[in-house]
Formats: C-alpha cells, structure tokens, sequence
C-alpha cells in the first residue's frame, strides 16, 4: 500500500474517532456540572474541564481574550479556526476519506458525509444552541454506525490494520482524558456526589453496564482504575487499545509478536508491557494527572514512530518540493502530513 494511501486511511480515523471522543467529553463536562449545581456548586464554565484535559485551553485564550457565554462551546464544536473542534475533525475525516475514495466502501463514504453534512449545516447549528445533548449524541451515533459499517464491508487489507491503528491509538488517549476530566473539577463535597460524577465519566465511555457486571453499584477510583486502564475486556480500555494496536503493527510487517521491526513496533510494545504489569495502585503512586500525562506522551511518541516508519517521505523526496507546480498530489500530501502531527502532538 502507498504511504500516502495508508495516512489518509490513519487519520480519516483517528479524526472520527476524535470527532466522537471530543462530543463524549462534553457531555461529561456538562453532567458533572449541572450536577455540582445542583449540588449548590457554581457550575461556571461547562466547558473548562474539557479545554484543560484536551489541552485546548491556551488555544481558546488566544481566540477568546474575554470569553462570553456560548464561546467555549462554538470553540469546541464549530469553531473553524480550531483545529481540533468537532467540525474540524469531521471535515479533515471526509477529506481524507475523498481522497481514498476507491480504498473504501461507499457505505463507509456515504455515512460520513451524512454526519458532515449534519455537522456543517445551520441545522446542526441550531441543534447545539437548543440541545446540545442531541447534537452531540447524533456525532457519537453516526461514529459508532461509521465503526459497525467498516467491520462489515471493509476487507482485511493493509487498509483495515492502519484504520483500526487510527481508532485504537486515539481511542486510547481519549480514554485517559476522560479519566483527567476529574482531575480538573474540584473535589465532590460528599461520598454521593463523588459516585454521581465517576457514574457520569462510566457513562460517557459505556462502561457503566459492564463495571457494573464486575464491581456491582459501588464505586471506588481503584476499581475504576482497573477497568478504564487495565481491563484486558473492555474495548475501550486503554489496554485494550494498546494491545489492538499493537497486534495491527504486528500484521502489517509481519513481525512475530514478542518482537520488533522497528520503533513504533518497540514503543506500542514497551508501552503494552508497561501496562500488563501495572495496576491502580500505581497511578496512585505517581498521581492520576501525572500518570495520564506520561501515559499520553508514550501514545503521541508511538504515533510518531508510526508516521515515521511507514508515512514519511524520503529526504529526496522532501528536497524536491520546492519544484513540485502548484496543486501537485504530492505537495498537498506533504502539507497534510505536516499539519496532522502537529495537531497530534
């Protein structure tokens, strides 16, 4: 497969998952603090929590100096100036999956531009500004419909692994930023409140069923821990992500598992292993927060591994550019190459 090819798949992807990461994330912000007001707390700024953990905040401060009701939420959903905002995500993702139109199904296409079409239009607009929630639960839907159409009219190419390599490794940093969410709230006055609000975070990773089946009604940050980080069942776990992720590396070079072929193969290996024989005991040890953070940068350092290895274009090819007429495939790659992992790291 072309690597041209293969980054498009990646990052058609990861920009819908992101896209459906960034909607979960919002409806946590707003649970939390609707129900901290209910509480008698100030719920202030829905969206504070969700610029902090998608390290977004100093993004939004350069656009918004002085910040007005309803400025957060445009800067997160259809904001174009944000890179990362939901219009953003879902635009770059049909962009990439135009440009591989022949790669996928039209069943895939047609259901990602329906969400485009949706998200782009004044209709999607006036649906944030009147129910936020169903706006944002028509992006998880349409993610998840996305997800259930690929399973079943994708073949098993080279295409399938570095499409499920997008959704795992996203997946697996979204995770943990629904864990980090917590950590920029302040601290629940009561036992029940600190309940409702890990339920809420449960909920927005449809993962309370399941934590349920195992731990029953009672929450602890232990048993939460357990099974948003280190389940090796819940599929969207990061483990479990970064185990998916490293089996597709593994089948695309052909390398055994247990070893590697290259960096990115050593980093999603070394961060799997690091995952296998660690436990909530020590996040608390380190720090939830600092634990994420590593966490997060051991995913981006994989993700860049990744670029490297089967993405980047050769210094020949590089030094070329500048002779490359404009409108050429090959420099809008480059430039899309360029902007994706800046927006990733």
């Amino acid at each position: 497969m072309l690597s041209r090819v293969a980054d498009h798949i990646y990052w058609m992807s990861r920009y819908i998952e992101r896209a459906e990461n960034l909607a979960r994330l919002m409806q946590v912000s707003v649970e939390l603090l609707l129900d901290s007001a209910g509480s008698g707390g100030n719920p202030g700024d829905y969206w504070s929590p969700v610029l902090a953990a998608t390290a977004m905040e100093g993004s939004f401060r350069l656009l918004y100096p002085e910040p007005k009701p309803g400025d957060s939420a445009h800067f997160l959903t259809l904001d174009e100036r944000n890179p990362d905002s939901i219009l953003s995500c879902v635009r770059e993702a049909r962009e990439n999956a135009r440009t591989v139109r022949d790669q996928i199904s039209d069943e895939m296409w047609a259901e990602l531009n329906q969400l485009y079409l949706l998200v782009g239009s004044e209709r999607g607009a006036r649906l944030l500004e009147t129910t936020p929630q169903v706006f944002f639960e028509k992006i998880i839907q349409s993610s998840l419909l996305f997800d259930g159409i690929t399973s079943a009219t994708l073949s098993r190419t080279e295409g399938w692994n570095f499409l499920q390599l997008g959704r795992f490794l996203e997946r697996a940093d979204k995770t943990s930023r629904f864990l980090d969410i917590k950590t920029q709230t302040a601290a629940a006055a009561d036992t029940a409140l600190e309940a409702l609000e890990w339920g809420t975070i449960l909920r927005a990773c449809s993962a309370q069923a399941s934590y349920r089946r195992v731990n029953g009604t009672e929450f602890s940050l232990e048993r939460i821990l357990e099974h948003l980080l280190f389940s090796t069942e819940f599929p969207r776990s990061v483990r479990f992500c970064v185990r998916m992720a490293d089996e597709m590396l593994h089948d695309i070079s052909g390398t055994p598992t247990g070893r590697y072929s290259n960096r990115c193969e050593k980093l999603a290996g070394a961060l799997l292993a690091r995952l296998n024989f660690s436990g909530p005991s020590d996040v608390l040890d380190r720090g939830l927060h600092e634990y994420i953070d590593d966490l997060q940068v051991a995913l981006n350092e994989t993700g860049q591994a990744l670029f490297d290895t089967y993405v980047l274009l050769p210094q020949e090819t590089l030094r070329s550019v500048g002779r490359l007429l404009p409108g050429d495939p090959l420099e809008y790659h480059i430039q899309k190459q360029q902007q994706q992992q800046q927006q990733q790291n």
